[in-house]
């Protein structure tokens, strides 16, 4: 296991070192290659659930090793109740299946922290791409919930949180994953080799040593 960038939406090589996000009708999955698979607030429609009904199907699937990116988005036109309907439904598909739940957050901090203290998980929830203030990112590591940085962040939020509990990716970024640990480890004032193997271990711990 040599992950570095755990959420991905661009399919590169050297497949074993990132893991790529996609719907369940988009799983293709190559040799060697780590995925999470869930449903995206932005794609909910009135046949998602014929979607979900489909990641019910392969999420045990050996390398699909998270659910997500799922979660909640306040800045989109789609109900919010739809919304946690959904999400809810993949908060415990990850909990049947042991599997981490990777998590979308826009304008929804209180809704997300609410529903971790209603669901009590097991699973490792992380959000994804956060951006927040270092409060939030406070409150959000008080309920024992990872955060995972990608190019651009707020650095007194990054050198905020327990290292134990810091991931990174690349998301939607072209940028490579190297780039982006150099300058959190320079944020924080670490050496990039000590980050690589605090962050190594905890992806260990999250995705496969459970």
């Amino acid at each position: 296991m040599n992950i570095l960038d755990i959420h991905t939406h661009h399919l590169k090589e050297n497949v074993s070192q990132y893991i790529y996000s996609c719907m369940p009708s988009a799983f293709s999955p190559q040799k060697g290659g780590y995925y999470s698979v869930g449903i995206h607030p932005w794609y909910i429609n009135s046949e998602i659930r014929n979607e979900y009904e489909y990641l019910k199907k392969i999420g045990s699937h050996p390398q699909i090793i998270a659910i997500g990116e799922a979660g909640l988005d306040k800045t989109i036109p789609i109900d919010l109740s739809f919304q946690q309907e959904i999400f809810k439904l993949q908060i415990e598909l990850s909990e049947a299946l042991g599997k981490p739940l990777i998590i979308h957050s826009v304008r929804t901090s209180n809704e997300i922290i609410q529903l971790k203290k209603e669901f009590c998980p097991k699973s490792p929830w992380i959000i994804h791409g956060f951006r927040g203030k270092k409060e939030l990112a406070e409150q959000y590591t008080a309920q024992d919930i990872y955060l995972s940085f990608g190019e651009k962040y707020q650095k007194e939020a990054l050198n905020s949180i327990p290292l134990d509990h810091l991931l990174l990716e690349t998301d939607e970024s072209d940028k490579e994953i190297l780039r982006i640990y150099e300058s959190v480890a320079n944020s924080r004032s670490l050496p990039t080799k000590q980050l690589v193997a605090q962050i190594q271990q905890t992806i260990s711990q999250l995705f496969f040593n459970r």
